[in-house]
């Protein structure tokens, strides 16, 4: 059992409490627990798509226009993923097993997250945790088969959440180019006003008004 086994759970419900910016976290201490016994192949694929499937997600969201309201849920999800993550324990302690689920713990709360949890990035979220979780069991039990599964589950999520996060979500250069437009054009207004008046609104004494080219021209 080695502490980033134990960190693993923790932040797994770090992410069930606070939604996706957990899971890079999350990711590279799964990474470090899958290769802290050794650098086999398995153990590297291992690792490198755990790291994919956490950072590359947020990474991606962060162009996205994210409304926090709605990831607002109740205080009582990640008690109860705690406490779930205990019973878990409990009975592997009381059959025999030396070894720590933490690869268990890690989907029972991305399970907890998806079930409980309602905003749509949220869920994705706890797909992509119980990714990390099965991919952590996968490769410290050497099985290739779960491992591999594991992968291509991972890349449909992945992708299937990155095309609806852009069919729904506004990108971030969308929302704040008509701002910065408005705002030039308030600016604008605001200048020529001032021209015309002081800084108190009255007429300024010594402003004259431009007269038309018309009757510039019959002057002429």
């Amino acid at each position: 059992m080695t502490l980033a086994a134990i960190l693993a759970p923790l932040l797994a419900l770090c992410v069930v409490a606070r939604g996706i910016g957990f899971l890079p976290a999350l990711g590279v201490v799964t990474a470090i627990a899958i290769l802290v016994d050794g650098l086999e192949p398995l153990q590297q694929v291992g690792a490198g798509l755990v790291l994919v499937f956490s950072i590359g997600p947020a990474w991606f969201l962060s162009y996205y226009q994210h409304d926090g309201v709605q990831e607002r849920g109740g205080p009582a999800v990640p008690f109860l993923a705690l406490g779930l993550m205990v019973v878990l324990l409990l009975a592997s302690a009381r059959s025999g097993s030396a070894a720590f689920p933490a690869g268990l713990c890690v989907v029972l709360a991305g399970l907890v997250a998806v079930t409980c949890r309602h905003a749509m990035v949220w869920q994705w979220a706890g797909l992509l945790t119980c990714i990390n979780g099965i991919m952590l069991a996968g490769v410290v039990e050497k099985q290739i088969m779960v491992v591999g599964v594991t992968a291509l589950a991972g890349c449909v999520i992945a992708l299937l959440g990155g095309m609806c996060v852009h069919r729904v979500m506004p990108r971030i250069a969308v929302v704040r180019a008509p701002g910065r437009d408005g705002d030039k054009k308030k600016g604008k207004k605001h200048k020529s006003s001032q021209s015309e008046t002081g800084s108190t609104g009255a007429p300024r004494p010594d402003y004259v008004p431009k007269p038309p080219l018309a009757d510039a021209e019959g002057e002429a």
